[in-house]
């Protein structure tokens, strides 16, 4: 097993809660995809299902809670970080979110976007138009 190998297996050994978003090539040549458990949405939708959650239980750290983040600081960090676009929503914490404001996955998973395509314009847009201002990057 060469270096290269030895990478890629610490890298797919992250927990759930890390963002993992890597394109690489494997011994013999072979395309290792970005995680599949990472999910990037449009802005405007990720802002309007944050926004509904944050509603439904109360502040950005409840529904940190609601979604599996066990910080005991600051559960909603990885929520606001999703929000501001600097990392995908894992697989299962989106589907927890899903369930708790009660909307179907699938229709949600149908506003999947390259990672590429989200830019702190759109991101900033999105969280005016959904009166999230103040979570905006400075």
């Amino acid at each position: 097993m060469g270096p290269q190998r030895k990478i890629l297996i610490a890298i797919t050994q992250f927990p759930s809660d890390t963002m993992v978003a890597y394109h690489s090539y494997g011994r013999h040549g072979t395309y290792i995809s970005p995680a599949p458990d990472r999910i990037w949405l449009k802005p405007d939708v990720t802002a309007l299902l944050i926004k509904e959650g944050i509603e439904k239980s109360g502040s950005l750290n409840d529904l940190g809670r609601v979604m599996g983040y066990r910080s005991r600081t600051h559960p909603g960090w990885s929520v606001r970080q999703i929000l501001v676009g600097r990392q995908p929503f894992p697989r299962a914490r989106l589907e927890l979110l899903l369930a708790f404001i009660e909307m179907p996955v699938d229709e949600v998973l149908k506003e999947q976007v390259n990672p590429r395509t989200i830019s702190s314009e759109s991101t900033g847009r999105a969280l005016r138009e959904h009166g999230l201002w103040c979570y905006m990057l400075r």
